[in-house]
């Protein structure tokens, strides 16, 4: 697959999902291997002492991460998350995060990704690593 055919697949998979506009997440960046998603903290996103609620930041950890590894498949292969874990370092106040999903190693079944959260200044927020599996096409 060329890198033309590797964007345009990624696009469009970020593009077919409502929940990602519905919130305002942005493909800033595709890269083989990499992904980086952006997205602008809204009041309706906050928990109880108004940082951004941890549901929302792993949602934009998860997002990036499965998008990096969709950038490893063939054409006609999806993944899904299979597994997460995330740590939350400081609590997301800013305006705008920026996630950054890397895979770290791509086998024929499992993909694992990391993803840091990170703000406007590059402080690290939360870094999540996950097991995305692949599903072959039907």
């Amino acid at each position: 697959m060329t890198n033309e055919e590797m964007f345009e697949k990624i696009e469009n998979r970020f593009n077919s999902q409502d929940f990602l506009s519905f919130v305002g997440m942005k493909l800033e960046h595709i890269e083989k291997g990499k992904v980086i998603i952006s997205c602008e903290n809204k009041k309706e996103f906050s928990q109880y002492m108004g940082y951004m609620h941890g549901g929302m930041v792993t949602s934009i950890a998860d997002t990036a991460g499965g998008h990096a590894a969709a950038t490893m498949l063939e054409k006609g292969y999806k993944t899904v998350t299979s597994e997460l874990k995330i740590h939350f370092f400081k609590p997301v106040v800013c305006k705008k995060v920026f996630a950054v999903g890397e895979v770290i190693s791509a086998g024929k079944r499992l993909i694992v990704v990391e993803s840091v959260i990170k703000d406007e200044e590059d402080n690290m927020l939360a870094k999540m690593i996950a097991t995305m599996f692949v599903i072959e096409p039907s």
